[in-house]
């Protein structure tokens, strides 16, 4: 069995240290002068011995180590990492559970698990992803520079559609760079045959001492680094754990301290394990104001009271009821559209009163596994006119996710490739209670879950027909370099 030692050597000497503060004020001086780094982060060059000796390698010179320190405030500076909180990513972003820490490997390293199905290559949303990986590690790295982390690809399930290079390149360089010091050693779990290529011209960014540390292993092999109750099921473990992403609500004396030297107290980080649950994990830590309670049972009857349709999952399913907030002038409700299926989908909501009615946004995307709030709102003039009004959700297959103009697509796309979806409007009373139409009737729930079932055959119908095309791309490849061979055995 492979003995797992990855244990970092003694770090450097003060006078070490010194030098390198010497070189890297003397060598980047027009750079600290012209206020391209932090100034938080010169402060730790200057007073933090660890700070700065996480840069230091033996096999590089002092000119080299202060030129990659350059990067690295360059990068903090970029990206903000000093100011950067949990609520600076979209909520859906922690809902993905494409990132997360959960337990430990046998030498006690925190493992930060990686998905990589649940990411497909997108280069909108590709400068989201590199902050929210950079955070992950950031939330370590502010509780202790020398601390170290185990990364775990768990790459089960992954194909092309998930391999985006730029990606990676920018993971390896957070390792090589940004944060120099805190990989114990990266677990690569059952990479499929395809990548093998890709990890041929990975290598060549690394350094030998970079690809040590690269360990590739399955099942069966996997419990030298990590014991078997602190592996998930899936990879041979006993570990039950299901991700799960729990907001904590938020309070007055919360939301006033979002710094980051008190980040790491707050319950909102992701090395707190306290925001990741399993599903069997018991989740009443509720706020107990009035409207926060309110916010969570309309969230939890939505479910309930939800269209699931062949793209899109819809809520409320027949009627949106129209109502104010205190001290507010306009009418307002919300349409929620979800998207389960692993493509884009995008949606246009439409009204028979647009000259009563803001809807914002009125059309967009709705990316894979994510969801949209449609804000529909009621001008004043209007309040007592609304009882006949419709909306017409429409939705559609995004075949290209590059695509510039959301209203350009519209007009091309054949009505027969729409989905469509009818919602009555309502008002609330003065007393709060909702008008309702006498004759509605919502669908039987065998029939609600017929239509889930149907959902699910879609996706896996999609799922199939992307293998199938992956398999019939990769026989053409494999004949068209037989066919080349035979052609140089005929002409040799």
């Amino acid at each position: 069995m492979e003995e797992n030692n990855n244990k970092e050597p003694s770090g450097p000497s003060r006078t070490e240290v010194e030098k390198l503060r010497e070189i890297f004020f003397r060598r980047h001086s027009e750079k600290v002068n012209s206020s391209q780094y932090d100034e938080r982060d010169l402060d730790k060059i200057r007073s933090d011995e660890s700070f700065v000796g996480q840069y230091i390698r033996p096999q590089e010179s002092m000119e080299e180590v202060s030129d990659r320190m350059s990067e690295s405030l360059k990068f903090r500076m970029e990206y903000g990492m000093n100011d950067m909180t949990k609520d600076s990513f979209d909520q859906w972003a922690w809902e993905k559970g494409a990132v997360f820490f959960h337990n430990q490997d046998k030498d006690g390293h925190q493992i930060l698990f990686i998905k990589t199905r649940e990411y497909r290559k997108d280069m909108n949303i590709l400068p989201m992803v590199k902050r929210f990986f950079a955070f992950a590690l950031e939330t370590v790295y502010r509780r202790n520079v020398d601390e170290q982390v185990v990364i775990l690809f768990d790459m089960s399930e992954a194909g092309l559609a998930n391999l985006d290079m730029d990606l990676i390149r920018f993971v390896m360089t957070s390792f090589k760079t940004y944060y120099p010091k805190i990989l114990a050693y990266m677990l690569i779990f059952e990479m499929p045959w395809i990548f093998n290529a890709a990890w041929k011209i990975i290598k060549t960014w690394m350094s030998a001492d970079a690809v040590k540390k690269i360990k590739f292993v399955s099942k069966t092999n996997i419990q030298e680094y990590i014991d078997r109750g602190q592996l998930l099921e899936h990879m041979g473990g006993t570990d039950k754990y299901v991700y799960k992403y729990i907001p904590e609500e938020s309070n007055e004396d919360s939301d006033k301290d979002q710094s980051p030297s008190n980040l790491s107290s707050k319950k909102v980080t992701f090395a707190d394990n306290s925001i990741y649950r399993s599903f069997s994990e018991d989740s009443n830590n509720m706020n107990k104001e009035p409207n926060a309670m309110k916010v969570k049972t309309s969230e939890r009857d939505s479910s309930e009271n939800s269209f699931v349709g062949r793209l899109l999952t819809i809520s409320p399913a027949e009627e949106l009821e129209i109502s104010a907030g205190e001290g507010a002038k306009d009418r307002c409700g919300i349409i929620s559209l979800k998207n389960t299926l692993p493509y884009s989908i995008a949606y246009k909501v439409k009204t028979t009163s647009p000259e009563k009615y803001r809807v914002r946004p009125c059309s967009g995307l709705v990316r894979a596994g994510s969801k949209v709030d449609v804000c529909v709102i009621l001008q004043q003039a209007y309040h007592q006119t609304s009882a006949k009004d419709k909306f017409l959700v429409m939705a559609v297959e995004v075949t290209d996710e590059r695509v510039d103009n959301i209203s350009d697509l519209w007009k091309t796309v054949p009505k027969e490739s729409t989905m469509e979806h009818r919602i009555r409007c309502v008002q609330s009373t003065s007393d709060g209670s909702e008008r309702k139409d006498k004759n509605h009737i919502l669908l039987p729930d065998h029939v609600n879950l017929l239509l889930k079932q149907i959902d699910n055959l879609v996706v896996a119908s999609e799922e199939q027909r992307r293998k199938l095309n992956a398999l019939l791309l990769f026989q053409s490849l494999f004949l068209v370099l037989l066919m080349g061979l035979c052609i140089l055995l005929l002409y040799k």
